[in-house]
């Protein structure tokens, strides 16, 4: 199950970069993403903290207080690659170490994050799809974020919060 789910989100994530520009509306996101950068540019590093909960549907969890870490090394306007560290508390008591690959499109950020799940009983291999909104002020970054991390052997946790980030180096 695990691997479908990941050539599912491959396949998806490839056919948004692909298709998005294409369509009717590209001229449109384009100019978006254009603007954006012009007014606020992009930093190559970006470092943040992440505050959220976390809750698994079905099974054995409840919610939990998410607080993370994360970092991004920007490629270029459109793509990214960073790193994941987050702790779970409550019911949950989970730690979640990923390697999220981001496509930029103004404002916002979609990215497919595969990883690794660690209880005190397991260590699980995961993927995360997640969907940022980053608000700008000045080097500043407020972003709503919300996840689904698909585990194997567990099933889909669902994490929403909100990442304070500060972007560096041009």
């Amino acid at each position: 199950m695990f691997h479908r789910v990941l050539s599912d989100a491959a396949a998806l994530i490839a056919a948004f970069a692909i298709f998005a520009p294409t369509s009717v509306n590209a001229r449109d996101a384009a100019n978006l993403a254009e603007s954006h950068a012009a007014e606020h540019g992009y930093a190559r590093h970006t470092l943040g903290l992440f505050v959220g909960a976390a809750h698994e549907e079905f099974g054995r969890r409840d919610n939990g207080l998410v607080l993370g870490i994360e970092y991004e090394y920007r490629f270029g306007p459109r793509f990214g690659v960073g790193a994941i560290l987050e702790h779970t508390y409550g019911n949950l008591d989970t730690w979640v170490y990923a390697l999220p690959f981001a496509y930029h499109n103004g404002p916002w950020k979609l990215y497919a994050a595969p990883g690794i799940e660690e209880t005190e009983e397991s260590s699980e291999r995961m993927l995360r799809l997640g969907l940022e909104y980053g608000f700008h002020a000045e080097k500043w970054e407020i972003s709503p974020q919300l996840d689904v991390d698909f585990i194997e052997r567990e099933g889909e946790v669902f994490v929403i919060g909100l990442t304070f980030a500060r972007g560096f180096g041009r």
